[in-house]
């Protein structure tokens, strides 16, 4: 009897203890899950994609409303992320506060739809669509890309013409440059400042790209063409074709009033690698 007794004590005790122990893990689970419950997600680093879009991309999954489990996923776990987002970073603000910094597509670009404007990125994919005209991005004409798709690549039956125009935009885009256009036409590809049209012809360089941003500034306030589709091609002259009030034009380089721009390339000071710099390195005859 006194057996059985002890052998029933040691088996309550055992009972007990699994008993406490499970209340214990359930209290600490109930406590990291009301601690760490998501109450905040905060959105950094957008600037055309929606909060909303990021923020219920992330809160898919059934336990994405712990704040430790979403570190731990975009952190270390493959996971998917808004189309028009190149990376998400997730840090935590506070247990119940989750901070989200993202890096988007770049724009480089945009087609005129009609009723709204199709935004893309340097391989030619739709990130965005809205009715509203974002300040500082070029349009682009003279291609046919036809009906437009969100996250899709431009159908442009030329893949060359494509990444031609895809090569200018990203061009622009890295000199800081503002055009209103960039246009395919029958001699090449031309962008236009304004009233300055300025031609690149078939061959994009970045040579010529450079040269683009501190002759325009001195030709504020004229309209013509810049005739830049020869330069270290067949010739290194420069030449500004302006147009006359009557809405004749002339070339530069036949009158000692035009204004031509001739790159000052046999001067031994001037350095080779001199393209690039805010510096137009060349003279500037005119006004």
């Amino acid at each position: 009897m006194a057996k059985k007794r002890r052998r029933r004590r040691k088996k309550n005790h055992r009972v007990y203890a699994l008993v406490t122990l499970v209340l214990a893990i359930a209290i600490i689970v109930i406590g990291f899950g009301l601690l760490f419950y998501v109450q905040k997600i905060e959105v950094s680093g957008n600037d055309y994609t929606e909060n909303e879009m990021i923020t219920e991309s992330m809160q898919k999954d059934t336990l994405s409303f712990n704040s430790v489990y979403l570190l731990v996923k975009y952190r270390f776990l493959k996971h998917d992320t808004p189309k028009s987002l190149d990376s998400m970073k997730v840090s935590l603000k506070s247990p119940w506060t989750v901070k989200v910094t993202v890096k988007e597509k770049t724009i480089i670009g945009y087609l005129d739809e009609g009723s709204e404007y199709a935004y893309f990125d340097k391989d030619g994919k739709i990130v965005h669509k809205s009715t509203e005209l974002r300040d500082g991005v070029p349009g682009i004409e003279g291609i046919d890309a036809g009906s437009t798709k969100l996250y899709q690549k431009m159908k442009v039956k030329s893949h060359k013409l494509l990444q031609a125009i895809l090569n200018v935009a990203v061009e622009v885009k890295n000199y800081n440059l503002t055009p209103d256009r960039i246009v395919y036409e029958d001699d090449g590809i031309n962008l236009y400042f304004g009233a300055i049209c300025v031609q690149l012809g078939t061959d994009i360089t970045t040579e010529k790209m450079a040269q683009i941003s501190p002759i325009i500034a001195k030709l504020e306030g004229k309209s013509g063409v810049l005739h830049l589709e020869y330069y270290e091609n067949d010739s290194n002259v420069i030449t500004f074709s302006e147009e006359e009030a009557d809405g004749s034009s002339e070339d530069d380089t036949t009158s000692e009033d035009d204004a031509t721009l001739e790159d000052d390339t046999t001067s031994e000071d001037s350095p080779d690698d001199s393209y690039g710099t805010s510096d137009f390195q060349g003279t500037y005859y005119g006004e």
